[in-house]
């Protein structure tokens, strides 16, 4: 859910940056600057990495039938995010006073804003460090996980973690309407509907 959120709020700083590139008196100044480097990596970086580590740690139970840390998977969160902001945050200012995006050399007058922007580079290179140390030893070691640790309605939670071979032993019974998904009490599908209607027909009889 964090990195969910931290995708909508990239997404967000990354389209508003874009915005004010539309004003041609803007983009004249900008242009070829480390002002586009950070709108299109709040854009680029924000919407794709932010959502992949999301779904990585969503489907993480499904997949292994282990649960990650979750400590290590906030500390790689908040890393990413503060190591993210103040790695590409600080170039919209070096690109408005004129920082060009290709360079052979760096100005002295960008010289400490630069060194801040590597420091944080470093921090956000660790950041993965930290995923990819709380991924293997989440799979080789982590707590066995429940079949739905989310509670999520949807059919391949309703089955073992990880699932079995073709996903179903039997083909599921969708019985609800796309508008009835997470209305309370509402059944979204019967996932063995041979047995379910062996029951049913028990208690008639009985």
């Amino acid at each position: 859910m964090l990195f969910a959120l931290g995708f909508v709020t990239m997404f967000v700083i990354g389209g508003l940056s874009g915005i004010y590139l539309g004003a041609v008196p803007i983009t004249i100044h900008a242009s070829d600057t480390y002002f586009i480097v950070a709108h299109i990596h709040y854009v680029l970086f924000g919407g794709s990495v932010f959502t992949i580590f999301a779904g990585v740690y969503y489907w993480f139970p499904k997949m292994t039938g282990r649960m990650y840390d979750e400590r290590l998977g906030k500390l790689h969160f908040w890393m990413t995010f503060v190591g993210f902001n103040a790695t590409f945050f600080p170039m919209h200012y070096v690109g408005l006073r004129g920082m060009p995006r290709r360079v052979s050399d760096y100005a002295e007058a960008f010289g400490s804003i630069n060194f801040a922007i590597t420091i944080a580079s470093f921090l956000l290179g660790i950041s993965f460090i930290v995923f990819v140390y709380n991924i293997v030893i989440s799979w080789t070691r982590g707590p066995v996980a429940d079949a739905n640790p989310w509670r999520a309605l949807t059919l391949e939670w309703q089955v073992s973690s990880p699932p079995p071979i073709f996903n179903f032993d039997e083909i599921p019974q969708v019985v609800a309407g796309p508008y009835e998904y997470g209305v309370p009490g509402a059944r979204h599908a019967v996932m063995s509907p041979a047995k379910e209607s062996q029951e049913v027909a028990e208690e008639v009889h009985a």
